[in-house]
C-alpha cells in the first residue's frame, strides 16, 4: 500500500515540476537586449547623419546675410542647434538608461520605449534641417 502511494504521489510530483508556469514580473527577461541593441545601431547611423546635416545647417545663411535673414529662418537654426545639443547629451544618455535597466519583465515596457525614445533628437534635427524656411 506504501509503494502504491508513493508513487501515485510521484507521479503527480512530476507532473507538477512539468507544468510551464507563466512569467512573473521578477523573471529574467530572455529579449532583454533586442530593443537597446537595434536602437543603438540605429542611434550610430543617424547621429553622424544628424550632425554633419546639423552642423551645414547655418549654411543656409549664406544667401541672405547674418543680418538679413527672416525670423523663421533664425529661430529654426535655434531649434536645429538645440537639438544637436539634446542629441549629443541625451540620446548616449538614454542608450545608456536603456542597457542598464533590470533585466526583468517588468521593465521590457520601459527599457523599450527608453531605448527608442533615444533616437528622436537625431530624428529631429535631421527633420528640421530638411524643413529650413527661407
Amino acid at each position: 500500500m506504501r509503494r502504491a502511494w508513493a508513487a501515485a504521489n510521484a507521479a503527480d510530483a512530476a507532473a507538477d515540476t512539468r507544468a510551464v508556469r507563466p512569467p512573473g514580473p521578477d523573471d529574467r527577461d530572455e529579449k532583454a537586449g533586442s530593443a537597446p541593441g537595434w536602437a543603438t545601431l540605429s542611434a550610430l547611423l543617424l547621429a553622424p547623419v544628424a550632425l554633419l546635416f546639423g552642423g551645414l545647417a547655418p549654411m543656409a545663411t549664406d544667401g541672405c546675410g547674418p543680418d538679413n535673414c527672416s525670423q523663421a529662418l533664425d529661430t529654426a537654426l535655434a531649434g536645429v542647434m538645440g537639438g544637436l545639443y539634446a542629441m549629443l547629451a541625451g540620446t548616449p544618455a538614454l542608450l545608456l538608461t536603456a542597457w542598464l535597466l533590470p533585466r526583468r519583465v517588468r521593465f521590457s515596457t520601459a527599457r523599450r520605449i527608453v531605448a527608442w525614445s533615444a533616437l528622436l533628437p537625431p530624428l529631429f534635427v535631421i527633420l528640421m534641417v530638411f524643413t529650413l524656411p527661407e
